[in-house]
């Protein structure tokens, strides 16, 4: 008799921990599913970006190779850039298909003035290799893509000179501002792509007026 209630109480217990656990996944994966789609529905808007280049702050970023380069050595060329991370499910591969359309709608002329630059949010993650590897995936050449790495502080400079807001909503999850900011030559902010609806069509008009200017 002894037995079977030690029996009895191992059957129970069993059951109540795997329930327990069962609940605990079920949670996990509500949070999961609750975070990304927060992330799908809330863009967090812009706020003004600096009428300033941003080539006048002294940052220094890695490339995917994990060479250290100045925010100013991308002066000379337009940029079509923006803040992103390659962990992104659903906001930034857009935004990429969006820059990609940009590029395709570019005359050989102009294309050749220009420069596409990605900006990683998520610099514990997304490490110079990841990037390469990020590039090598979505077919981002070196000639006319530029991807960089940096540190918190300047990630968080060059957000507020564009007017681009973000914010960790999990450990791997950001909301964000879906945002392709145009530079002219000399940095300087010429048009702003705000909305995931819009069509590149204004935006490749931009980019070929700056070129051209």
């Amino acid at each position: 008799m002894k037995n079977v209630t030690i029996l009895t109480l191992f059957v129970a217990g069993s059951l109540f921990f795997s329930s327990c656990s069962e609940e605990e996944k079920k949670q996990q994966d509500k949070d999961t599913k609750d975070n990304h789609s927060a992330h799908s529905n809330m863009d967090m808007g812009t706020s003004e970006p600096s009428d300033g280049s941003i080539y006048h702050i002294n940052s220094r970023w890695k490339n995917r190779y994990g060479t250290t380069i100045n925010i100013d050595s991308l002066k000379g060329k337009v940029q079509i850039l923006a803040m992103v991370y390659t962990s992104c499910e659903y906001a930034c591969p857009r935004i990429l298909a969006d820059m990609k359309r940009i590029q395709d709608g570019l005359p050989a002329q102009v294309l050749g003035q220009t420069n596409f630059t990605i900006v990683s949010i998520d610099p514990a993650r997304d490490t110079p290799g990841k990037l390469k590897q990020f590039a090598e995936e979505n077919d981002l050449n070196n000639e006319h893509w530029t991807l960089l790495h940096g540190n918190n502080g300047n990630i968080l400079e060059l957000a507020a000179l564009l007017g681009f807001r973000y914010k960790r909503i999990s450990e791997t999850d950001f909301t964000h501002s879906n945002l392709i900011t145009i530079l002219n030559k000399k940095g300087e902010v010429i048009y702003q792509r705000k909305k995931l609806v819009e069509k590149p069509t204004e935006t490749i008009k931009k980019v070929i007026e700056a070129a051209s200017g």
